[in-house]
């Protein structure tokens, strides 16, 4: 079972059939193949991180890459972050906004 104060990395919008890559710091700790965003939930995954990372890095095949501090993280009372792509492929690593996870 999954700890719910623990870290968690949001992969949100705009994933459509990708490889990607979680790392912290510099260890892969996820790795998904056909990665898509489920739009009725605005979801592709949601990925849990080990306690005690100081740097989560993502990376969408050839595409995208993008890296945050686990400090940003909580600056949100939930500890969450959120990876979205815009439709040209740049990457936004930012808090994820309050609401239900699914």
């Amino acid at each position: 079972m999954t700890d719910p104060t623990a870290p968690s990395l949001e992969l949100g919008t705009g994933f459509r059939d990708d490889e990607v890559t979680v790392l912290l710091d510099g260890r892969e700790v996820w790795h998904g193949r056909g990665v898509s965003t489920d739009y009725s939930v605005g979801l592709a995954a949601v990925v849990p991180l080990p306690a005690g990372g100081e740097t989560v890095e993502v990376h969408v095949g050839g595409r995208a890459a993008g890296a945050a501090r686990l400090a940003d993280a909580a600056a949100v009372e939930s500890g969450r972050l959120r990876v979205d792509l815009d439709p040209a492929g740049a990457m936004a690593i930012a808090p994820a906004p309050e609401g239900p996870v699914f």
